[in-house]
């Protein structure tokens, strides 16, 4: 098995996944590597706007447009085809990570003790083996690439921009503080309501799985309605958590956006003011208005990801608790000296 005995015991910081994810790193720097790429390439193409606008068009030296267009055009083509191999095998380490983690949770079910069969439902064991992986699967495949290319992102941009005009940079810089006390106290209820969700999740599946298999029973003793009461009270609660979880997640977005506008309005301001006094061309505000597109785009992804990173951590836990429950005991050192042969009802 690739579970690592000495694995980090809280399940929530997902450390216990890098036992899977070792296999396939190589290939993962590499995605990261073609995104950094990407990335320049992402960073250069503002550099040559401005030189456009500051020569072509207010200087009026028109015999540089040609090689400035086609400089343009090469530098779009690496972006994309470097965007595109981080693409694939982001989606690669991600396929791979999960298949040795469905192949260890499938191992381990054959060697749980009796005991915690017998007191969880086959449901709820689905769906931990299916709805929880499958949202690792999610989070491994894209959003964790999303996250690198975001911080890889972010960082460039933020470097261009001070090394453009520092203090219109801070400027802009001031709304991320913003962007992280939302986020922080966001988390704390997406967390909470994340957990609920996929705990109700797998209580509803156990619930369909056991009256569903045993229907002709649940029949013989006509408890049609309790069953239908049951599933009913279920349901509502994973709807009404569900609806919480997705109505909370999905502000984030919204509200990215919002403190992307008051970055656009402060380099639109302090930007003239800069102009006007000779500090920073139009070319370097032009440039500004890109960067700062380019740094509240990986924001505004993340913060839609917010709500499917937290749902996967909470679909990791009920796996990692699968995978560290006690396996069954088949030492045979155990004896039954005292048996007497005899049922007690």
């Amino acid at each position: 098995m690739y579970v690592d005995p000495n694995r980090n015991r809280n399940a929530g910081n997902l450390r216990w996944l890098m036992a899977y994810c070792k296999p396939d790193l190589p290939r993962a720097i590499g995605a990261i590597v073609l995104y950094a790429v990407s990335a320049a390439m992402a960073l250069i193409t503002p550099l040559i706007s401005a030189r456009i606008v500051d020569q072509v068009i207010e200087a009026g030296h028109i015999s540089q447009l040609t090689g400035l267009c086609i400089l343009m055009i090469v530098v779009t083509v690496v972006r994309d085809a470097a965007y595109y191999g981080n693409a694939m095998w982001m989606e690669r380490f991600g396929q791979n990570t999960v298949f040795r983690l469905v192949s260890d949770e499938y191992e381990k079910l054959h060697e749980l003790d009796f005991n915690y069969l017998n007191h969880t439902r086959t449901g709820d064991i689905m769906s931990r083996m299916t709805n929880d992986v499958e949202n690792l699967s999610n989070i491994i495949s894209q959003s964790l690439s999303s996250l690198a290319s975001g911080l890889l992102t972010i960082a460039g941009t933020v470097g261009m921009m001070f090394w453009y005009c520092w203090q219109l940079a801070l400027l802009s810089c001031a709304t991320v503080i913003l962007s992280l006390v939302i986020t922080r106290i966001i988390s704390k209820v997406m967390r909470r309501l994340s957990r609920e969700r996929q705990r109700l999740l797998g209580e509803l599946n156990g619930l369909v799985e056991e009256k569903v298999a045993a229907y002709r029973t649940v029949t013989a003793y006509n408890r049609q309605s309790a069953a239908v009461r049951e599933f009913e009270e279920t349901s509502d609660r994973l709807c009404l958590t569900g609806s919480l979880a997705n109505a909370i997640g999905g502000s984030m977005g919204p509200i990215m956006n919002c403190v992307g506008n008051i970055a656009f309005v402060i380099i639109a301001a302090f930007g003239g003011y800069f102009a006007i006094n000779g500090m920073i061309s139009v070319g370097v505000i032009s440039a500004f208005i890109v960067y700062a597109k380019q740094f509240s785009r990986p924001v505004n992804e993340l913060a839609n990801l917010y709500a499917e990173i937290q749902t996967a951590i909470a679909g990791a836990e009920r796996v990692y608790a699968v995978l560290d429950e006690p396996s069954e005991d088949k030492s045979g050192e155990r004896t039954m000296d005292t048996a007497q042969g005899t049922v007690t009802f």
